[in-house]
């Protein structure tokens, strides 16, 4: 299907709903998908885990265009269980227009939910805006990934957007609980200042969302990873009413970030899905 252009917005959706299927395993139930976003078949890629649906999204434009307005969401029935990441990093390119990119995720009970997007990387100009939604019910299971560059570092292009905004919301049953916000606007505010990013070129999130579940543990192991790993900054706190656990990191180049998301993927899912490290080639 073709996109949609109203003006100088280009509008595309990516909807797509998940179902458990009579073997176990989750499986595509309805699809719609407009350029430049589509979707892979699934995979079944974790040896441990056959009923998991590994699904990577696709932009063959190569990123997002001023004008742009992404709109993607998943809905996943009850008991199971998907992977959800994208082909390559996003590229933001400049323009008078901003570009937009939304994302839906409703959990259904029982089931989980792995969202490891790739890095954004907003080019000298850009503006982008960015808002996730996830809703969860009491025993849904939320792990969600999220990182931006400093610009096109090997193009010396080191915070020269003009603003980079991402927000996204938790919800519980149908009410707000959470909502994580990064807003950076280096022409009004340098964020290579002290509080801010200081010299780190990449910023990234990690939200853990298991509703009602005992993180404590999780909080100090999370806390030792970070401490231990080289170039990395960060903490982890907890969400209200025991919702979960949201994890800031900052990292000087994409390897130590790499490394460190791959200590934090390893360790959430050892002690909140029982499962042990993940290695798809998605």
């Amino acid at each position: 299907m073709s996109s949609t252009r109203t003006d100088d917005i280009t509008e595309s959706l990516l909807d797509c709903s998940l179902v458990r299927g009579r073997t176990g395993r989750t499986q595509i139930a309805s699809l719609r998908q407009q350029f430049p976003q589509r979707i892979t078949v699934p995979m079944y890629a974790d040896p441990d885990n056959a009923s998991a649906a590994f699904l990577c999204i696709q932009n063959p434009s190569g990123g997002v265009f001023p004008g742009d307005n992404l709109v993607t969401r998943f809905a996943t029935g009850d008991d199971t269980w998907l992977y959800l990441t994208y082909q390559s990093a996003t590229q933001v390119f400049a323009g008078e227009a901003g570009a937009t990119q939304t994302t839906a995720i409703d959990i259904g009970a029982g089931s989980v939910v792995e969202y490891d997007s790739k890095t954004v990387i907003p080019h000298a100009g850009s503006d982008y805006r960015q808002f996730n939604e996830v809703s969860v019910h009491d025993t849904s299971v939320y792990i969600g990934w999220e990182a931006f560059a400093s610009g096109r570092i090997g193009r010396g292009e080191r915070f020269s957007y003009r603003t980079l905004t991402a927000q996204t919301d938790i919800r519980l049953d149908g009410q707000l609980m959470a909502r994580d916000t990064v807003h950076l606007a280096p022409p009004d505010s340098d964020p290579r200042a002290p509080g801010v990013l200081g010299g780190h070129d990449y910023v990234a999130t990690m939200l853990v969302v298991a509703p009602g579940r005992d993180l404590s543990g999780l909080v100090g192991d999370v806390h030792d990873a970070l401490d231990a790993a080289p170039g990395v900054s960060g903490a982890a706190s907890a969400l209200p009413g025991e919702l979960g656990i949201s994890v800031r990191l900052l990292a000087h180049r994409a390897p130590l970030l790499h490394r460190a998301h791959h200590d934090l993927r390893t360790i959430v899912r050892r002690s909140v899905l029982q499962l042990g490290p993940l290695n798809p080639r998605m």
